[in-house]
């Protein structure tokens, strides 16, 4: 008749440890749901397959199952959550400071943003941002009230595009665009006379729902924008401002035509840059405390004369 499926292409998602445990979980439950179904229908465990009998070997524990079967269910639900995350859908656990062992480091991303010295607040600005690995990062422009501690684009400060997940963050976020890999070119452009926003991918301007070039619109320009952009935990992207014009991989195509200019044009320095970083604090142990033992032994020191 006709038919040609053409699925959603996943290829470019992949799952972080996080949403690896997160599909074991749902694997398990939904076991349980078969069984607890089945159960009720009256089917009891069997050794073998036995439809009139109504015996079945998988009742048992989802921990006794056969790898086999653990598989199938797995492979399921994994499409499951690539297809949400496909489609912008934010798949987090609960606790995200604990969720990975791997990850001893309680900090989950880390934002760069050029010095609030150079904010800009009128005219046209165009930056790229070259994604180096797969995951979840986000680049755009932010004002310099931004805080280190508070992801990009969830409150009023920032303005970006995260490609992993195809969304644009500001406040809240919305699916836009679509996805990016290793390799890919974002385009950042400002235009801060008519309070517009756009992003390329690859010099090919992209599109919201609605087929408009225009990811953000009819903002204040307050005290101005600088570039930023904020990378996961191993995460690595590449901020050209564009002090070389010639390393601009797409600005001819995209940005020059339209009467944007390099956020670094005619600097003779490079941009000084601001990161955040998150430091060990210290605080004071009570004393009997009822986890926490203090020792202090003193050192001794030999000096060899001559």
């Amino acid at each position: 008749i006709g038919y040609k499926p053409a699925p959603m292409d996943l290829g470019h998602i992949k799952l972080a440890s996080t949403q690896e445990a997160m599909v074991d979980k749902l694997a398990e439950n939904a076991h349980n749901v078969w069984a607890r179904d089945r159960i009720r229908q009256g089917w009891t465990y069997g050794i073998q397959q036995d439809v009139k009998n109504r015996r079945n070997p998988r009742l048992v524990p989802y921990t006794l199952l056969d790898e086999r079967t653990k598989k199938s269910n797995k492979d399921s639900l994994r499409e499951a959550v690539r297809t949400l995350l496909g489609y912008g859908y934010n798949l987090e656990a609960p606790d995200q400071d604990h969720a990975d062992t791997s990850n001893m480091s309680a900090e989950r991303f880390r934002i760069f943003r050029a010095e609030k010295t150079y904010c800009v607040n009128a005219g046209k600005w165009y930056f790229e941002f070259e994604v180096l690995t797969s995951g979840e990062m986000r680049v755009g422009w932010a004002r310099p009230g931004c805080l280190p501690d508070q992801e990009l684009g969830s409150d009023q400060h920032a303005f970006v595009f995260d490609g992993f997940k195809a969304q644009l963050w500001h406040q809240g976020n919305e699916h836009f665009g679509r996805s990016w890999g290793p390799g890919d070119v974002v385009g950042c452009m400002v235009d801060l006379n008519e309070h517009t926003m756009m992003f390329t991918h690859n010099g090919e301007v992209l599109l919201d729902h609605s087929g408009s070039e225009l990811a953000f619109k009819d903002f204040e320009v307050w005290e101005g924008f600088i570039p930023v952009c904020s990378l996961g935990v191993c995460q690595v992207g590449r901020m050209n401002f564009g002090k070389d014009v010639s390393t601009l991989k797409y600005f001819t195509i995209c940005g020059l035509q339209e009467g944007y200019e390099p956020f670094a044009v005619n600097m003779n320095r490079d941009l000084t840059m601001w990161l955040s970083k998150r430091l060990s604090q210290f605080i004071p142990v009570p004393p009997q405390h009822e986890h926490i033992e203090v020792r202090v032994q003193s050192l001794s020191c030999l000096a060899m004369l001559p």
